[in-house]
């Protein structure tokens, strides 16, 4: 039914507006029939791929064994990775929190979990069945995510242009949709940069300040490879050495853990437009995702405080980590890797300073502006467009 809606105002939408191109940001939460629907209508059509959303329902290619999947035969992986998904009530409360913020009331959105209580149903999780049910539906289900896949599969390559955000996405794309032509890397770019100043480190003293930006939040974005790494150090007596500034979401699975090291200092939540202050202190930038990360804007705001980065050799990660340029590349994207690398940094942090210099020498090159980043979609547009 959500489905038919969607499809409705989306037809509406195209009668009023008779667009000469469609480009799709997103399709998270709308069907990906709105693809045909354009092709129906001859519309040339772009899609930026931000996620893996139409190839995994989880968006991440990254499955409850906490390994990047990519497999082309899903069936019952789908159904262990999705049976602990959020039901529908989270949408609400997102969704009211959005209208809350937009009115400028954020200080009662940030108060809605007490509002939304009254959504809540019995279970949690996935409501259309339980872990219990999980094996007597199994054959089913699975091949509803086969069926998902596959379509939208087909439905990727009946678009003409696919922009992926990093050259490996546009690997991982080309591979799953067996396709030669029609896809591109264009890196994209965020606003709030132009509002984080470059700082110059001439000099570094001990404790070196290393920092995760929700590096911490969950698995995938690294929460367990920085705390192995913690302990290694410490094993090494290298804690006293350095301190690791923690931003931004902090997983239940190591808070308690990582926040007994003397030398871990939690902040809390940020909002983008305070990178420029808190960044201020900080000395090297970790990048710690285990998935395939899609770019990775975290590793753009350190480099445009002049501030190099680890990165592990994962997703978009690697297009802006280069060894001897802008920081250090984790090859094996393991906390045995991590930990050499700091300690290298410790044993010489000189080169700290000279990477900072040529970040701050090169930022131009390194950095994308706005009006950059508009002028190549324009031409993209125009080519497509036949102008």
């Amino acid at each position: 039914m959500l489905a038919k809606w969607s499809e409705a105002f989306f037809k509406k939408a195209f009668n009023e507006i008779q667009p000469d191109i469609v480009h799709i940001q997103e399709l998270a939460g709308l069907p990906s029939s709105l693809i045909d629907i354009t092709k129906e209508k001859s519309f040339p059509l772009i899609m930026t791929l931000h996620d893996y959303f139409l190839l995994c329902p989880t968006l991440k290619l990254f499955d409850s064994t906490e390994n990047n999947c990519m497999d082309k035969d899903i069936y019952k992986k789908c159904i262990v990775c999705c049976q602990d998904a959020p039901n529908k009530n989270v949408f609400i409360k997102q969704t009211i929190a959005y209208d809350l913020k937009k009115w400028h009331l954020y200080g009662i959105s940030k108060n809605l979990y007490k509002i939304t209580k009254v959504f809540k149903t019995r279970k949690r999780g996935v409501s259309v069945y339980s872990r219990k049910s999980v094996r007597e539906i199994d054959k089913d289900l699975a091949k509803k995510f086969q069926k998902r896949r596959d379509i939208n599969i087909e439905r990727l390559n009946k678009i003409d242009l696919l922009i992926a955000q990093s050259y490996k996405v546009e690997e991982i794309y080309r591979r799953m949709l067996n396709r030669e032509e029609g896809i591109i890397t264009l890196h994209s770019t965020v606003k709030h940069i132009n509002h984080i100043q470059p700082k110059v480190i001439s000099s570094i003293d001990f404790p070196i300040n290393f920092a995760v930006l929700n590096g911490c939040a969950s698995i995938a974005k690294g929460s367990k490879l920085v705390l192995e790494s913690m302990k290694l150090l410490a094993e090494k007596g290298l804690d006293r050495f350095f301190k690791l500034h923690i931003f931004g979401g902090l997983s239940t699975e190591i808070r308690n853990e990582i926040l007994s090291f003397d030398n871990v200092i939690y902040h809390g939540p940020y909002n983008v437009n305070e990178l420029n202050m808190i960044l201020d202190e900080i000395e090297v930038g970790i990048i710690p995702s285990v998935w395939e990360e899609v770019y990775g804007y975290v590793g753009i705001e350190f480099l445009a405080k002049g501030i190099p980065i680890i990165g592990n050799k994962k997703g978009g990660i690697v297009d802006y980590t280069i060894d001897g340029f802008t920081g250090w590349i984790n090859q094996n994207s393991d906390a045995e890797g991590l930990v050499n690398i700091m300690t290298n940094i410790i044993n010489n942090p000189s080169q700290i300073s000279y990477l900072n210099k040529k970040i701050v020498n090169n930022r131009s090159s390194i950095l994308k502006t706005m009006d950059q980043h508009f002028y190549e979609i324009d031409e993209i547009y125009r080519k497509l467009a036949g102008q």
